[in-house]
């Protein structure tokens, strides 16, 4: 008797928007068919843009019509890539039409419609998910392996870094991202990649002290460069800095984590293997993640670089969500925990505009 899985040959899905993330997922997708051993068809079989005949993608229908697409029902859910102010009526759309959404990060360009849309799909018992891709990169799921063995001992200190240069370019002006109404400054827009990494390898986040500032003054009104202390609740402490602004040949993300028998790092240019550093036997060494099925089985064989790698990885394990597929280890950021990341965001921004440490606590939804 066949199962359920081997009944079904496709998960057929929709982007709504089809701007340079949403061809980023749209490039994914195709690679996750190529390159992994899926059960199933992961199809693209129309985007939601407001100009249908400005793109095309073989096989794929372009529409202006949200309803048209939320209304199908050989789509199996639909995959947000507008601007962040935008989600939430998408959301609301969906819900209406019992459609599973996969979002882009942040959720919303504000936190306390992020926790109204985490509830929203939660009472509705919609299937959902947010692309904070980092869950996915392997060298995190190492990290995570080595903090649980204790293989560099009691956690003194960590820093966690994410710059892009593409923001010194003078024609990103009066972009969308520029706006802290339709986008968010580096922090929102970078930041939340790591505030959730280090909530997911070394504890929940309980106070912050942060500053950002604007150097182009003249291109925007959101930060383009943060920098933050950041307070855990096991009391680990440690610092975040994001730049949109910082330009070098490398576009990387670099996380260090200092403890008593050593320290372990991570780069997104290197993103299936950990540097450990032994402090007692001074000396260095690689951990791959290479053979290790169970940290591989939504990467799998690195084709494009780990950007393009991890949004295939969130793609599928949701897609795996809807076909059903036993999903055991699931690392998947759904509504709830991205408005929880998006809350300590929020109180790094008050803790910047007040010039002081902020407790998380201080930042009330109602």
């Amino acid at each position: 008797m066949q199962t359920n899985e081997e009944k079904r040959k496709d998960i057929n899905f929709a982007i709504v928007g089809l701007g340079g993330i949403g061809n980023t997922h749209a490039i994914s997708a195709y690679m996750a068919n190529m390159t992994l051993n899926l059960p199933y068809n992961l199809n693209l079989v129309k985007t939601v843009t407001r100009k249908p005949s400005g793109f095309s993608i073989n096989g794929v229908t372009n529409t202006q019509s949200l309803e048209e697409v939320l209304e199908d029902k050989n789509i199996d859910f639909i995959d947000i890539c507008t601007p962040n102010d935008s989600h939430g009526d998408i959301v609301r759309k969906a819900i209406l039409y019992k459609k599973p959404v996969y979002c882009e990060k942040p959720l919303s360009s504000s936190y306390y419609e992020a926790v109204e849309m985490a509830e929203a799909v939660k009472e509705a018992g919609i299937k959902n998910a947010v692309a904070l891709i980092y869950r996915f990169v392997p060298s995190i799921s190492l990290i995570i392996n080595e903090i649980n063995e204790g293989t560099i001992g009691e956690i003194i200190d960590f820093k966690i870094k994410l710059y892009h240069k593409g923001y010194l370019n003078p024609n990103k002006k009066d972009v969308w991202r520029t706006s802290s109404a339709s986008g968010g400054g580096a922090l929102l827009d970078l930041g939340i990649h790591l505030v959730d990494i280090i909530q997911a390898t070394l504890g929940n986040i309980e106070k912050v002290n942060c500053s950002s500032r604007i150097f182009f003054e003249n291109r925007t009104n959101v930060d383009e460069i943060s920098n933050c202390n950041l307070y855990l609740e096991n009391g680990i402490r440690g610092n975040l800095e994001v730049s949109r602004i910082f330009a070098d040949s490398e576009e990387s993300t670099s996380f260090v984590i200092y403890g008593t028998k050593g320290s372990i790092r991570m780069s997104s240019h290197k993103a299936d293997s950990i540097e450990i550093y032994d402090f007692n036997k001074n000396m260095t060494f690689i951990k791959s993640a290479k053979g290790m099925d169970k940290i591989l089985r939504y990467y799998g064989p690195s084709a494009a670089g780990f950007f393009y790698d991890s949004h295939k990885a969130g793609l599928v394990n949701f897609a795996n969500m809807i076909s059903g597929i036993n999903v055991d280890g699931n690392i998947t950021a759904d509504f709830e925990e991205a408005a929880k990341s998006q809350r300590v965001i929020e109180a790094c921004y008050k803790s910047s505009r007040e010039n002081r440490e902020v407790n998380i606590n201080e930042i009330k939804y109602r």
